[in-house]
């Protein structure tokens, strides 16, 4: 008898965690510069740069921390390793961010940003945080937070309902040919040789598919699997 309650214990705890598990994601990412687009004579204007007030920050990849919301998971537990480094060793393209974490399944309602951010790694400068939903409070004034020096600044967010969606909003900061580039104000041109170049996009995904999100200048690639 006791043998018995023991194994039917054992199936109870292992019906509990699958459950819990189940409802948990696994979000991976990897977003990619083009070495050489092909504009095919179009002008990119300027967009303004307007950071979000309402992102979090990834924690710390931690293998012992169990089903910590948003915690970065580690190199090892990547999926797109492959796509990663296919982008690495080619001539066209540029990785630019890779990055994978964990998070419960949220409605519309209770779904948050995550802040994805790449920082020049030849300016000399570190990565500072636009929001730090821990540790500090939110600056009165979030424009003076913004890394000057930063490649990718952006959000995404994973919300569930009837259908799974991904919300995409990117900004690149790329250096363009004159040509290229339509400024609006001679000031702009004046502050940065950088143009705001926005990737933004809403889209039903299916888990465990691989979703492109397409731009002539850099693109995003992101995997949503069960955990």
């Amino acid at each position: 008898m006791k043998l018995y309650q023991s194994a039917v214990l054992l199936v109870l705890l292992s019906i509990s965690t699958f459950a819990q598990a189940a409802s948990w994601y696994q979000v991976e990412m990897v977003v990619f510069d083009r070495l050489y687009p092909n504009l095919d004579g179009e002008r990119w204007p300027d967009s303004e740069f307007e950071p979000r007030s309402n992102m979090i920050e990834l924690k710390a990849s931690d293998n012992a921390a169990g089903l910590v919301p948003f915690m970065q998971l580690s190199a090892s537990r990547h999926r797109l390793e492959g796509i990663y480094r296919y982008f690495r060793l080619s001539s066209d393209y540029r990785p630019l961010v890779h990055v994978s974490w964990q998070q419960p399944a949220t409605d519309r309602r209770n779904s948050r940003f995550v802040h994805i951010s790449r920082i020049d790694p030849d300016s000399g400068s570190s990565t500072i945080k636009l929001t730090d939903q821990t540790d500090t409070e939110e600056p009165e004034f979030i424009e003076g937070f913004i890394q000057p020096d930063r490649i990718i600044d952006g959000a995404v967010r994973i919300r569930s309902g009837f259908y799974l969606h991904i919300d995409l909003d990117l900004n690149y900061f790329k250096e363009l040919l004159p040509q290229d580039r339509i400024i609006r104000t001679a000031d702009a041109l004046a502050e940065s040789d950088k143009t705001v170049v926005k990737l933004k996009e809403t889209r039903k995904i299916k888990l465990n598919e691989i979703h492109y999100f397409d731009h002539p200048m850099f693109g995003a690639i992101i995997q949503v699997s069960r955990l």
